[in-house]
């Protein structure tokens, strides 16, 4: 991109997430960023103030994608299954943006605690009290049982420590979550 083009905020963050999904979170810098741009630094510090500034609409746009990606997987009558698979299908599919999402600090979660206050995991734990007639704690122990499996598997992936297929990863979660629920 030549500097005659006008450069927007948006161009910016795009090109920062394409540099995330190919080469992790730790390859957007200012330098590396306008060097993908074809640009100098100065521009992006006309569009943000400063790279934290950046960074944090780049987790932003990520987290639309994983959120997207959910969104057309979950299905509510088996919720807390299928939020597993596209969870752990995330990371298997997107290892940087995974990465980026759940095995950084970019989170701030603080306790395990944290987990069940994301969007999707209230709302599949308040699915299985309506759908299924668990009480809040017993959904709340089943979503978190579940969860702590599914992230070992999907961190495992993303991380390249193992391979799996799909079939294998619906196999397993579907054998975990039937002997929780007994």
């Amino acid at each position: 991109m030549s500097l005659t083009t006008k450069m927007s905020s948006e161009v910016v963050i795009a090109k920062a997430v394409e540099m995330v999904r190919n080469n992790g979170w730790d390859s957007i810098n200012a330098r590396s960023l306008a060097k993908e741009l074809d640009m100098s630094t100065k521009p992006l510090y006309r569009l943000f103030n400063g790279m934290e500034e950046i960074k944090g609409e780049v987790y932003k746009e990520i987290y639309r994608e994983y959120d997207e990606f959910i969104t057309h997987r979950v299905d509510n009558k088996n919720a807390l299954i299928t939020l597993c698979v596209a969870y752990v299908e995330f990371a298997k599919e997107n290892k940087n943006l995974f990465k980026s999402l759940f095995l950084s600090h970019n989170l701030n979660w603080v306790s395990i605690e944290n987990v069940l206050d994301e969007k999707w995991n209230q709302s599949t734990i308040i699915n299985l009290v309506n759908k299924h007639g668990y009480t809040f704690e017993t959904a709340k122990d089943l979503f978190m049982h579940m969860w702590l499996y599914a992230n070992g598997l999907a961190t495992l992936i993303a991380t390249n420590e193992i391979e799996i297929d799909d079939k294998e990863i619906i196999k397993r979660l579907v054998k975990i979550y039937k002997e929780l629920v007994g």
